[in-house]
C-alpha cells in the first residue's frame, strides 16, 4: 500500500494541475492507481469540468472521489485564506472499493439497515470501512450519518460536509466522471486495507459527571434534580480563573456514550453545542436530542485544550500499525482562529507520525465515530489514518 500527497495554491488551474502531478509522479510514477481524493476551493467552479476530467484522467484511478472546500489541506500545509487544490493518490492492492452516491429521496425513503445494503450494493458482513463527504444544503447529513451507522455496525466512517457555499447549489461533489452539487458521495473500502479514525473534539471537562432529571427533545430542564444554569453558577466560582473565562465564551456539553462505563475520560463523550439558554426556567437548549437519564458532562474549549486532545490520540497511535496516507477533516472554526497559528493541525499529526501524505479540507461539519458509532460533529478534527492491514489468521 502506497501514497502520494500533494497541494498546489497556483492561481491558474493547469499550473496548480501540473504543479500537483510535479510533486505525485516522482512518488508513484504515472503507473495505474486505485483511488484518488481531490480538494478543491470553489474559486475553481468555473473550471470544475476541465479540471476534474484532467485530474481524473491524469491520476490514473480507478475510482475518484472528492469536494469543494473553503480551506485546503494536503501534505504539512492548511490553506485558509486562498485558493488550493489537494490531491492525493493510493495504490492499494487487495482491496475492493466501491463508488457511493447517495440523495436525500434516499435517506427518507430508507426503511432500515436493508435498504442500505440493497441501495450502496454494500454488505454488512464485508465489514466496508467508509469515506462520506456531503452537501450541506440539499441532504439531512445528520440523519444519513446514523442511516450509515445503523446499516453498517461497528465499521468506522469518516469524512465531511462540503464548504465554501453560501446556499443551494454552490458546492461540488465528484465522483468518477460525475459531479454533482446535492446529496453526498464516497467510497467504501473491503479486503486488503484498514481505516483508522481518530476524532479529536478538543474539549476539557469542567465539574462532574451528572444525570439528565427532566428533558425534553433538545431541551435540558433539570440536571441531578437542578436547573442548569443554576448548576453552572455553583460550579463556575469552583474553577480556576482560565477556565472561567472559558466557561463563559466557549461552553458546551458531552453527552456519555457508553452508560454502562463506571469512569468516564478522553473520548467517551460526544460533545455538543449550546444554542440557548432560558432564564426564567434555567433550561438550557443543545444542538442535539437529549434525554432524561443520560449522563452529560460541561465541557470548555480552546487552542491549548485542542491541541492537548490532539497529541494524546496521535500519542496513542504512535505504537500501532505503520501509517501510509491519512486524511484530515477539519472544521472551519478551527485552524489559526482557534490556535494563534497556522497549519496547526496538519503539522502536528507529521511531528507525532512522521513524514505522511496528507490532505483533506475544512469542512461545514465532520464525520467520524464517538463510541463507535458515526457521528456529524463542529469544531472537530477527523483523521483517517490509512496503515498496514493486521495480518489475518491463518496467515
Amino acid at each position: 500500500m502506497r501514497f502520494a500527497a500533494a497541494l498546489s495554491t497556483k492561481r491558474e488551474w493547469h499550473q496548480a494541475v501540473e504543479d500537483l502531478f510535479e510533486q505525485i509522479h516522482p512518488v508513484l510514477g504515472p503507473a495505474k492507481n486505485d483511488l484518488a481524493l481531490f480538494f478543491v476551493h470553489p474559486q475553481f467552479i468555473g473550471d470544475i469540468e476541465e479540471i476534474v476530467a484532467t485530474v481524473r484522467g491524469r491520476s490514473g484511478a480507478r475510482c475518484f472521489v472528492g469536494c469543494t472546500g473553503a480551506g485546503i489541506i494536503g501534505c504539512d500545509r492548511e490553506i485558509e485564506d486562498t485558493p488550493a487544490l489537494a490531491l492525493m493518490v493510493g495504490q492499494l492492492p487487495g482491496a475492493e472499493i466501491t463508488p457511493l452516491r447517495m440523495t436525500q429521496e434516499e435517506v427518507e425513503e430508507s426503511t432500515g439497515p436493508g435498504y442500505w445494503h440493497f441501495q450502496l450494493e454494500v454488505s454488512a458482513e464485508d465489514k466496508p470501512q467508509l469515506i462520506l463527504l456531503a452537501d450541506p444544503f440539499s441532504i439531512h447529513s445528520i440523519q444519513l450519518v446514523r442511516e450509515i451507522g445503523d446499516a453498517y455496525p461497528g465499521c468506522p466512517v469518516v469524512g465531511g460536509l462540503a464548504s465554501g457555499g453560501r446556499q443551494p447549489g454552490d458546492s461540488r461533489l465528484f465522483l468518477d466522471d460525475q459531479i454533482f452539487s446535492d446529496g453526498a458521495i464516497g467510497v467504501a473500502l473491503t479486503g486488503a486495507v484498514e481505516l483508522v479514525p481518530l476524532v479529536s473534539q478538543g474539549c476539557k471537562p469542567i465539574g462532574e459527571p451528572l444525570v439528565i432529571t427532566r428533558a425534553d427533545k433538545n431541551i435540558i430542564y433539570e440536571i441531578g434534580g437542578q436547573s442548569p444554569i443554576k448548576v453552572l453558577h455553583s460550579l463556575l466560582p469552583t474553577l480556576p480563573e482560565p477556565d472561567q473565562q472559558l466557561a463563559r465564551t466557549a461552553l458546551f456539553i458531552g453527552r456519555v456514550i457508553n452508560e454502562y462505563q463506571e469512569e468516564y475520560g478522553r473520548g467517551d463523550f460526544l460533545i455538543r453545542n449550546l444554542v440557548g439558554q432560558d432564564p426564567g426556567t434555567g433550561a438550557l437548549a443543545v444542538g442535539d436530542l437529549m434525554r432524561t437519564g443520560q449522563t452529560v458532562q460541561f465541557q470548555v474549549r480552546d487552542g491549548a485544550t485542542a491541541d492537548a486532545d490532539l497529541r494524546a490520540l496521535l500519542l496513542r497511535h504512535q505504537q500501532n500499525q505503520p501509517v501510509k496516507g491519512s486524511l484530515l477533516f477539519s472544521c472551519l472554526g478551527r485552524g489559526e482562529g482557534m490556535y494563534g497559528s497556522p497549519h496547526h493541525d496538519v503539522r502536528t499529526l507529521q511531528e507525532l507520525l512522521g513524514p505522511v501524505p496528507t490532505a483533506g479540507f475544512f469542512c461545514n461539519g465532520e464525520i467520524g465515530p464517538v463510541g463507535n458509532r458515526p457521528y456529524v460533529h463542529g469544531f472537530t478534527s477527523v483523521i483517517a489514518l490509512f496503515v498496514e492491514p493486521r495480518p489475518q489468521r491463518g496467515e
